[in-house]
């Protein structure tokens, strides 16, 4: 007998003018499961790569038929995903009913007692996923980044092997979604496959690959570098005001004080120097920055 996915709708919410925001959750139930894996894509609605990734892979497992059973869930966010302003995808923080404190999406597991669209949302979440063994967060990240996954430091190898270029392991949770999971006893893994905000077939590719790799259907040759979040990953914020253009991408090894950018201020141009030697993991989605505004994150040996 052939195992598909099928899919239940969760209703999380209605508009004043009846429009509903529903969870699709996309279940493969074959009898005898020995573990129970939970996928999740698209909570932060301007992180799409998620979505395209587990909708095609959820046809890859069909075809092999794991003797697993697995929930998955693609479109987490459906409020995230609606979020637009003049067209751009806004959904980091919630805009539709917390204008003033904008809550981000993947930092409010502490309101999973409220009763708040919120709380609601996030506690749908943690139900649909409180029972499997492994959950995989799919994010992205930057308007340019090179593929890092996040993880507890005891739970690294299950990282190492995926092909991702950087492993950023942790040692003290946040409130995040994949953080909590783990928490309460689960294999959790935040996945950062791509830029934000675009979409492409080679990230949707690389995409896929990595959960391939992770549930043996294929395997990387490509090695994976293991870094300490709390003391190796480095912010570097905008010393003034001015439109930046970037000389290096993201991904590259750097050089401390070699020219990285240049910087057009009222007072001219001037050339910016990376900060530290080490590798730049991810460019944030600014271009005319103010002072100190977050510009990129570094990993730093």
């Amino acid at each position: 007998m052939i195992h598909r996915f099928q899919k239940k709708p969760h209703l999380l919410h209605q508009t004043a003018s009846g429009m509903p925001f529903e969870i699709d959750v996309w279940e493969y139930s074959p009898p005898g499961a020995k573990r129970i894996t939970y996928l999740q894509g698209g909570l932060h609605g301007v992180e799409l790569t998620g979505i395209p990734v587990l909708m095609r892979f959820m046809k890859e497992l069909e075809e092999h038929q794991p003797n697993e059973r697995i929930l998955c869930v693609p479109w987490s966010n459906p409020m995230g995903l609606d979020s637009q302003i003049m067209g751009q995808q806004t959904g980091y923080n919630n805009l539709h009913t917390n204008q003033q404190n904008c809550w981000n999406w993947n930092r409010i597991t502490h309101l999973k007692d409220e009763g708040s669209l919120e709380g609601h949302w996030i506690s749908t979440l943690l139900e649909l996923s409180a029972e499997a063994e492994v959950v995989l967060d799919l994010h992205t990240a930057g308007y340019e980044t090179v593929p890092h996954v996040y993880v507890h430091r005891s739970q690294k190898e299950l990282a190492l092997n995926l092909g991702i270029p950087h492993l950023l392991a942790w040692e003290k949770p946040s409130a995040s979604f994949s953080d909590t999971c783990f928490k309460r006893g689960q294999k959790a893994l935040t996945f950062e496959i791509s830029s934000s905000r675009i979409l492409s077939e080679a990230s949707i590719s690389s995409g896929l690959e990595f959960l391939r790799c992770f549930f043996g259907f294929s395997e990387s040759m490509n090695q994976t570098r293991i870094w300490n979040q709390e003391t190796q990953m480095r912010k570097w914020y905008s010393p003034e005001g001015g439109v930046i253009c970037w000389h290096r991408n993201a991904g590259d090894s750097v050089l401390q004080s070699e020219p990285i950018l240049t910087f057009f201020t009222r007072q001219g141009e001037k050339t910016l120097h990376a900060p530290y030697d080490g590798v730049l993991l991810l460019k944030n989605p600014i271009h005319a920055p103010h002072q100190y505004q977050e510009l990129a994150k570094f990993l730093v040996p």
